[in-house]
């Protein structure tokens, strides 16, 4: 009886700590993402050209959604994100964006904050899983991004 407790007990620890690992994992509301993407890039189901993008969350309540929008306000695609964790479950070095090219196409993939082992993954396209079934190769590249916090 006291082992099955102590186990349940565990686990509840492990949910709570892994539940605070989710939460961190979007982008918080109060911060921008700055990049620069040499290549035109497919987002969602989104073919956006080269260019200065920032990347910031659409609400305070839904860290999950995300909207990437050109410098120059002619571009803007809202998309929704999922939580990923560094493999190693060390934190990033880097703020960056990375794409996974298939078919000669760029698909941003994820994004990731320095100093977070958390960030977003962003859910295949059915662009780049048609290519996928074609038998295209997936190749994996960042881009380093700047991480620009209000000023206060």
């Amino acid at each position: 009886m006291i082992k099955n407790l102590s186990k349940l007990f565990l686990a509840l620890c492990l949910l709570t700590v892994g539940g605070g690992i989710v939460a961190n994992a979007q982008i918080d509301s109060d911060i921008t993402i700055e990049v620069s993407v040499p290549f035109p890039f497919v987002v969602d189901n989104t073919t956006l050209p080269a260019g200065k993008y920032e990347i910031r969350t659409i609400d305070d309540n839904t860290l999950s959604v995300l909207e990437l929008r050109s410098v120059n306000g002619h571009t803007s695609v809202v998309f929704e994100t999922d939580a990923a964790v560094t493999p190693d479950g060390q934190s990033a070095t880097k703020t960056e964006l990375v794409f996974d090219k298939v078919g000669g196409k760029d698909f941003l993939s994820q994004v990731w904050l320095a100093g977070s082992s958390s960030g977003s993954q962003l859910a295949k396209s059915r662009m780049e899983k048609k290519l996928e079934g074609r038998g295209g190769q997936r190749e994996r590249h960042s881009l380093a991004a700047i991480l620009r916090h209000p000023k206060r």
